[in-house]
């Protein structure tokens, strides 16, 4: 299983009623109720008025807010274009949108007031929405709330109201509905998701997979979506009550490593059973294709055919395409009619390359009794420890954002010189420190294994500068072996 990031292309808050700009704040601050005004509030229109100031108001109206944004989803595009994810191979992508709550470093603050008066929202819902043909600009505003008679608003940089805000798109072109969404009174308007909050401090994690992968199938443009999430209309259009309520998350312009994002799974693990095809087992044989070296998928789906130890053809079939340049078939040699060994080969055939025919490739592999696979006997198996060693990068060496590094784990057997054993069960994860706070951006996940040698991809386009560490972990018998902080690696930026 990899996993990859996409990020915001441009985000921004507004407020109903409100022409405030909020895009560079790195909270997103969503509340509704009743907004405690501590001075007059900017609202650009010539109707109202406050203190004798034209476009201010000093009403005490119920206010509400929203959070807009768009996905830059060109990167996972040209991966699935260039078959790397396979939207229907192995288990299929699925994707999540993840925010992290700004609540939940200090649970001592769930329910307390906010500086602005605000109290912490729960028990709530929000909601995702999608609009299409939408363009606007993210604006270049900070606060939510200007303060008179501090600053100018023509000194005060950090309050913004040109666009976007609850009116208007661009500075010339207004939103086709006031607020962008129209709480679902509209067919134009798609509710993709929604999510319910217990307590208030519950990070963003809504699954959206069908409405990515649609996006990525052809189905929905990809230009011109915008997103925005919401309270329910029914907490939006709630009156009479004396406070305000909300929720933050950390939006794209935060300083901290938790950015939103949105994140991309899919099955490409490699466990290659070439080496130990065993009898009455499921395994599977892998092919994979390269041009000067790096992996490139084939014009279309191999055939391959399964050839017994008498040269019999035991099957054929159509290989899956799993990632870039990386196929298989799965399948199991069952019965007591072959010996254990036996050498049989596969044959793959229907190689082409950029319309380049190739010649069919033939291996060969053995066939082995599953003695070693099922393990039946009146004595538990005890525990294997091994020794495990990382090639492919160093301790405390920088990679450039973008740099891909191919990780080879090497497993030692203990008191031997230099054997070596491919196994199954090993695990790695990356994560950095925030403080004392260990934030996984690569959770526990499968190290791959080929004929030869067990590896993991390494890949730093979508990691922001900072600190990581790799752990690994394996499992043997019941017995889990964790080895900490075994590299650590720095991502920098190119300049």
């Amino acid at each position: 299983m990899s996993i990859f990031k996409s990020y915001f292309s441009k985000n921004n808050t507004i407020v109903s009623k409100d022409t405030v700009n909020t895009a560079r704040n790195p909270i997103t601050e969503l509340f509704y109720g009743k907004e405690p005004i501590k001075s007059c509030k900017y609202t650009g229109l010539s109707g109202d008025s406050c203190g004798g100031r034209t476009g201010y108001t000093s009403d005490n109206m119920g206010r509400f807010s929203r959070f807009i944004f768009d996905l830059n989803l060109d990167d996972v595009i040209s991966k699935v274009n260039s078959g790397c994810i396979n939207l229907s191979g192995g288990t299929g992508a699925t994707h999540t949108l993840k925010m992290t709550n700004t609540s939940l470093f200090d649970k001592t603050l769930l329910n307390d007031k906010l500086i602005d008066g605000k109290r912490r929202a729960s028990s709530f819902t929000l909601l995702l929405f999608r609009s299409s043909g939408l363009t606007w600009d993210e604006g270049v505003g900070y606060d939510y709330q200007e303060y008179p008679g501090t600053f100018a608003p023509e000194f005060d940089e950090s309050y913004g109201t040109r666009p976007s805000n609850w009116y208007s798109a661009t500075t010339i072109n207004p939103w086709t509905y006031e607020g962008v969404y129209d709480n679902g009174n509209n067919a134009s308007f798609t509710v993709v998701n929604s999510q319910d909050f217990d307590q208030g401090d519950e990070n963003i994690s809504m699954d959206i997979t069908n409405e990515i992968n649609d996006r990525l199938s052809g189905g929905t443009p990809n230009t011109g979506i915008t997103y925005g999430i919401a309270f329910t209309g029914t907490l939006e259009n709630l009156t009479g009550l004396t406070e305000s309520y909300s929720v933050g998350f950390f939006t794209r312009h935060t300083q901290t490593f938790y950015e939103p994002y949105l994140e991309t799974r899919y099955d490409d693990y490699i466990g290659d059973d070439r080496e130990r095809f065993y009898l009455n087992k499921t395994n599977r044989l892998f092919l994979y294709t390269n041009t000067e070296g790096n992996p490139t998928n084939l014009d279309s789906l191999p055939q391959v055919t399964i050839y017994d130890c008498d040269d019999a053809v035991y099957s054929s079939m159509t290989a899956t395409n799993l990632t870039c340049g990386v196929y298989y078939v799965e399948f199991a040699v069952t019965g007591t009619t072959y010996g254990t060994p036996s050498i049989f080969t596969d044959t793959w055939s229907s190689l082409v390359i950029n319309g380049n025919s190739l010649d069919n490739v033939s291996n060969e592999f053995t066939l082995v009794a599953a003695d070693d696979y099922y393990q039946v006997g009146p004595e538990d198996q005890l525990p294997k420890d091994y020794g495990y060693s990382i090639d492919g990068i160093k301790m405390d060496e920088k990679l450039v954002a973008g740099e891909t590094r191919k990780v080879f784990v090497s497993v030692r057997v203990p008191y031997t010189v230099n054997q070596s054993v491919l196994i199954d069960g090993i695990k790695y994860r990356i994560y950095v420190r925030q403080g004392n706070t260990e934030v996984e951006t690569h959770p526990w996940e499968n190290v791959n294994r080929t004929y030869s040698h067990n590896y993991f991809l390494l890949n730093t386009e979508d990691m922001i500068p900072n600190e990581y560490f790799i752990d690994i972990k394996a499992t043997s018998n019941q017995q889990i072996d964790t080895y900490r902080k075994v590299i650590k690696f720095q991502v920098v930026n190119q300049l």
